[in-house]
């Protein structure tokens, strides 16, 4: 015998509550029906105590439509005549939030599920009401943040919907059609950027946000026919979907082209992301990625490198096949000097995000994942197309970020440039020296003659020192001395004026500082300095450059050599024949003449050492000069604490296996109890099992557990379970009520970066931030402000 399926009144319950998420989504389904009953506009106004929806669609037409359409949920819409509308559920969300009546022509269906339970009432009205008038009153009245969240989510889910919705007096709907896009077509019209999300509307109403990773670039879909969608409307249905086939193919394509327009030399986050998920895919490309695509950031300097120059490096001197990856960006400052020590290769912590990585362990296997994908590939490719990289593709070793940090001691001292620099550095170096302890005091606002050189007074106030750090490139004292790392002056024999220009602008920095510059951050304050320094200085930087060039030049002439093919000396001569050509056609010299300049003609004080043993003194004294350590020792230590975690990890893995396991059995002995009494219930009490409610079963086991017969049906009579002394969704209602409460006045500012502060709206709070960012589909705060005020 055939006998239909039958619906349980209790899956009306599940409809309304279970579907219903934020008050904001509740109404925008209010406002999708206006559009499915071909509305032309729709006035929406919230308070904190309730809300009023008014739409000029065609209503409910007649009594029987009210009792199949409104009273029935479930019923399908018939194809092409909705725009949104599916199975008519949508209506339920806004039943759990408040008490509602809906008038429509001649009738009014009034709905109030905490008293009338899942029922509601309908009346015939004397006068016919156009279109759809929906009044509610929410059943826990608003708070400020609540009203002003909910009012915020509406206007970024509806953004560009077909009728005109008027949200508290303003319109907050867009007309795709007086927009600039860069392509449309019958499906979409299509806008798409370099960098940022891509956000998808259907029909104009939100859906989701793809990853830029996913296309390679972002931008805005706004579909012109419906797109198929799961049941929530969070999702499209990609595979099956017919409109979202076309529309997909050809964002693809928009998407390349954005691509392609930046070229290799500009390679955005959004492609490296891409590139990242195609290596782990096995990309029928995936050489071109491996030995082309940037995917790995690398320390210092947040450097992006291609996998294949990962791989060399690392198994390159002085890595010899050791790499080390940070999980936090707070151990980036650390890790860059621990990188520019060369100590170890760097991973920056973005390259987790990147390939999908939760810790370093994680990023070891995607990386084996991927050499093995590129061997694969690469065993097949025809013997005439020969693949370079075979030799290094190997995982290499990982070594724990951890012990490295602790190990390295930022040190800084003084030295000697009698002893750190050879004969031909030193020699530009001191030229150089004597230049910038002016500029500094120049910086600095001291007085100078119309030479550039300071007055006597302030000469040695701020004296020029050599140095040598493991984290800074440049330090100072703000009141003595400004030392500059050794690295950078040794750079002066090979490359003279790019280094020089260098350190130039490290004098700029540090007098910018007005202190200590030591373990000093830089604030709003600093940068200012910095870039009013740099900015009005940069043509007395180019006089104090000329001066440092004619003297270094002459302190080569001075012991009879002929530095013709020195660049400074190629300079001082392309500077003469510049000026020569310039004067024979009336016009003044590119620089003038400094020979004579009181600067390039004065003869250099040696280095006091005295000052220099002092300096440092202060130095091991604060504790900034430690000994360094045995980095091979430390090397060998990070490498079997790496071993360890990965040993421990594996034993967690096996213990939590043992646990689910012995959960499983507990919970099956549990089960094989419960059937056991709920059997001796139904023996004792003389009925059936469907006449013993769960409700009343649960409430029994815990009280009558163990009781004889006499007990079992005491409590049977006594029905205790409809008058339970606790209610707990009550309490824990409650409970999330308070912590609402405390984060609504919560400030924001606080937990953002000060550049997000003008993208915000008077009155918001976190909570309300970061329930908006939910309901907008993002993840991270800032990445949802940016979408507000950018889209």
């Amino acid at each position: 015998m055939i006998l239909p399926f039958e619906l349980d009144p209790q899956i009306i319950h599940h409809i309304i509550y279970s579907q219903a998420g934020s008050i904001g989504k509740a109404i925008i389904e209010l406002l999708m029906n206006s559009v499915d009953a071909s509305a032309t506009g729709v006035r929406l106004s919230m308070t904190k105590d309730g809300f009023n929806c008014r739409d000029d669609g065609k209503g409910f037409a007649s009594r029987n439509d009210v009792v199949r359409y409104f009273g029935r949920f479930g019923t399908p819409h018939e194809e092409g005549d909705a725009t949104y509308g599916r199975f008519r559920l949508g209506r339920g969300q806004i039943m759990a939030h408040a008490s509602t009546e809906w008038l429509s022509h001649y009738w009014k269906m009034t709905v109030d599920t905490r008293s009338m339970g899942y029922s509601y009432d309908l009346e015939d009205l004397p006068e016919s009401t156009i279109g759809c008038f929906i009044m509610g009153r929410w059943y826990d009245p608003l708070t400020d943040s609540e009203l002003m969240s909910a009012v915020q989510e509406i206007r970024d889910l509806v953004r560009y919907t077909p009728v005109s919705v008027e949200l508290n007096g303003k319109v907050i709907t867009r007309d795709p059609e007086k927009e600039s896009w860069d392509f449309q077509d019958e499906f979409a019209y299509y806008r798409a950027k370099a960098e940022g999300p891509l956000s998808i509307y259907n029909q104009g109403v939100l859906v989701r946000h793809d990853s830029s990773h996913i296309w390679g670039a972002g931008g805005l879909i706004v579909s012109k026919k419906a797109i198929a969608l799961n049941v929530s409307r969070t999702d499209i249905l990609r595979k099956t979907c017919s409109v979202w086939k076309p529309i997909a193919k050809q964002f693809a394509a928009m998407a390349e082209s954005v691509t392609a327009r930046m070229g290799d030399h500009r390679k955005t986050e959004a492609r490296r992301e891409k590139s990242a998920r195609a290596l782990l895919s096995g990309d029928p490309n995936i050489l071109e990625l491996y030995e082309k695509e940037e995917v790995i950031t690398l320390l210092p300097g947040k450097r992006h490198v291609t996998l294949a120059n990962l791989l060399r490096h690392a198994h390159n001197r002085p890595h010899n096949g050791k790499i080390t990856v940070i999980e936090n960006a707070f151990d980036v400052p650390k890790g860059e000097a621990i990188a520019r020590a060369s100590i170890a290769l760097v991973v920056h912590p973005q390259t987790l995000d990147r390939f999908g990585c939760y810790s370093p362990e994680d990023f070891r296997e995607v990386l084996e994942r991927i050499i093995d994908n590129v061997k694969q590939t690469a065993t097949t490719k025809p013997s005439n197309a020969r693949f370079y990289g075979s030799a290094y593709l190997h995982v290499p070793e990982l070594v724990a970020f951890s012990v490295l940090r602790e190990a390295f001691v930022e040190r800084t001292s003084i030295v000697s440039e009698k002893n750190a620099l050879d004969k031909e550095t030193r020699r530009a170096w001191t030229a150089l020296r004597w230049c910038l302890q002016q500029y500094a005091g120049v910086c600095a606002g001291e007085q100078s003659d119309q030479n550039g050189r300071l007055h006597w007074l302030n000469e040695h106030r701020l004296t020029i020192l050599l140095g040598e750090s493991n984290t800074a490139e440049a330090w100072t004292d703000g009141k003595t001395y400004l030392a500059i790392n050794k690295r950078n002056v040794e750079k002066l024999k090979t490359d003279p004026l790019t280094a020089a220009a260098f350190i130039f602008g490290l004098v700029e920095h540090e007098v910018a500082h007005q202190g200590d510059s030591i373990d000093c951050g830089h604030d709003e304050a600093f940068y200012q300095r910095f870039h009013d320094i740099s900015i009005h200085m940069s043509p007395v930087r180019q006089q104090y450059i000329h001066r440092w060039l004619m003297k270094y030049t002459y302190s080569m002439e001075g012991e009879g050599k002929k530095a013709l093919r020195n660049i400074a000396w190629r300079e001082r001569r392309l500077v003469e024949r510049v000026g020569n050509g310039r004067q024979k056609r009336g016009l003044p010299g590119v620089i003038e003449d400094v020979s004579s300049d009181p600067l390039v003609t004065a003869h250099v004080p040696e280095e006091n050492m005295a000052f220099v043993d002092h300096v440092n003194t202060g130095l091991v004294l604060a504790g900034v000069c430690p000994p360094p350590p045995d980095w091979n020792e430390v090397i060998e230590r990070a490498r079997q604490e790496q071993l360890r975690v990965v040993k421990e990890n594996s034993n967690l893995a096996a213990e939590e296996t043992i646990q689910e396991a012995m959960q499983e059995a507990a919970y099956e002995a549990w089960r094989d109890e419960e059937m056991r009494e709920r059997k001796r219930f139904v023996e004792v009490l003389g009925v059936s099992v469907e006449d013993i409610s769960d409700l009343a079963f649960d409430w029994m086991y815990q009280v009558a557990q163990g009781g004889d017969d006499v007990e079992i049906r005491r409590m049977w009579e006594s029905k205790g379970w409809e008058q339970p002394d606790y209610d707990e969704d009550e309490f824990w209602a409650e409970a999330d009520a308070m912590q609402q409460q405390t984060s609504e006045s919560r400030d924001p500012r606080p937990y953002l970066d000060e550049k997000y502060w003008p993208l915000l709206q008077e009155g918001e709070s976190w909570w309300s931030l970061e329930r908006n960012t939910a309901a907008a589909g993002f993840f991270d705060v800032p990445e949802y402000l940016k979408w507000r005020v950018l889209s």
